[in-house]
């Protein structure tokens, strides 16, 4: 009997067995090579990844190891990393006729850094995200999750330096192709939730148009249990003060259609105390009679019965030039003292859905 080895076809199939593994090699570092292209075209940013992965069975790619830096200025930090993003067919929603994808990003960070200048601040990425994936990605992408995230507010300019963060951040954001076929709405759908600082928990809906040609969504997003002690160099940086005790809340709404907002921000102190005459005069003789001031005067409209500060900002005008009402805000620091204490949660009737182009589809 013939050996096996000897079989003409055994040679075939490991012929076949080495072409594909040589060609599923040399497509992954030109898909790498490609992806690293891509990234350094982003005006002002930098990206590199270290590897890719590919996973023809299932239509997906892993990107291992993204991270983009700025390039034009002198941030310390990188604008975005991530260890892993997949990249993949939607497969659910093949069976409402759609051929589309999805992206699930794993532990990602992003900094936003404000800075004196130009050249020190970090606020974003001029270009358009979503024209970039879509050349790193062929198909129209309906869902993104992230899972594991930190978003962090920092500012190296100030004494102290700033480092808000908010990590554990979960994301997942459904409908973004705009599609009737996937959805009984045209508008896309994100849901978020987050620690804040660590401990405390942020969670926000938004409901919005991703195709409108100007900012056109709905959001409600409630904050609570942050320690104000937490908040200390944010407070001392910008501020001049720190506090000594008490817990925060916040809620707000917005309501945007075609660029024109409206909304509110309510933020409410629980118990703060900010002047403490043993440490703050001690320190800074004139920095504590700054403290001693806004102390007292938070002190005196507050309402005593809940021991609570707070206020409603109003918000409205458009994103190019907004105009927070502050005789509107004055007013409700005096109605949360003498009259009714915010409560710091979201309204009821929440806010209304803003419309969307009915012809879209």
């Amino acid at each position: 009997m013939k050996a096996a080895w000897k079989r003409p076809w055994v040679w075939i199939l490991v012929v076949i067995a080495a072409a594909v593994l040589i060609v599923h090699l040399y497509l992954a570092i030109w898909v790498r090579d490609y992806v690293n292209k891509k990234l350094s075209e982003i005006e002002g940013y930098s990206g590199h990844v270290d590897a890719v992965t590919l996973h023809l069975w299932r239509g997906a790619y892993q990107i291992h190891h993204v991270k983009i830096d700025k390039t034009d200025g002198r941030v310390p930090v990188p604008f975005f990393e991530a260890p892993l993003v997949d990249l993949s067919v939607e497969w659910e929603a093949l069976f409402h006729g759609a051929f589309v994808g999805q992206i699930d990003i794993y532990r990602p960070e992003m900094n936003f850094v404000n800075g004196s200048s130009k050249a020190s601040s970090q606020v974003g990425v001029d270009k358009p995200w979503t024209d970039k994936i879509r050349q790193l990605f062929p198909l129209k992408i309906n869902r993104c999750s992230v899972k594991g995230g930190e978003i962090h507010y920092r500012d190296f300019d100030k004494t102290p330096k700033v480092d808000v963060v908010v990590d554990e951040v979960r994301m997942v954001a459904t409908n973004l192709t705009n599609s009737k076929k996937l959805s009984k709405t045209l508008n896309a759908n994100v849901e978020i939730e987050g620690r804040p600082l660590r401990e405390g928990d942020v969670r926000a809906k938004i409901d919005l148009d991703p195709y409108a040609p100007k900012p056109t969504f709905s959001t409600q997003v409630e904050l609570k249990g942050i320690e104000l002690t937490k908040l200390n160099d944010f407070a001392k940086a910008y501020g001049g003060i720190t506090f000594e005790s008490g817990t925060l809340r916040v809620a707000t709404e917005m309501d945007a259609k075609h660029g024109d907002f409206t909304g509110y921000v309510e933020p409410v102190f629980d118990h703060m105390s900010i002047f403490n005459p043993a440490q703050d005069f001690k320190e800074n003789p004139l920095n504590g009679i700054w403290q001693a001031i806004v102390g007292g005067l938070t002190r005196i409209i507050r309402n005593h019965p809940q021991d609570r500060f707070g206020t409603r900002v109003p918000l409205s005008g458009s994103f190019d030039n907004p105009s927070p009402e502050i005789m509107t805000t004055v007013f409700n620091v005096f109605r949360n003292a003498f009259i009714k204490a915010f409560t710091g949660t979201l309204n009821e009737q929440g806010v209304k859905v803003p419309e969307t182009n009915p012809d879209k589809h």
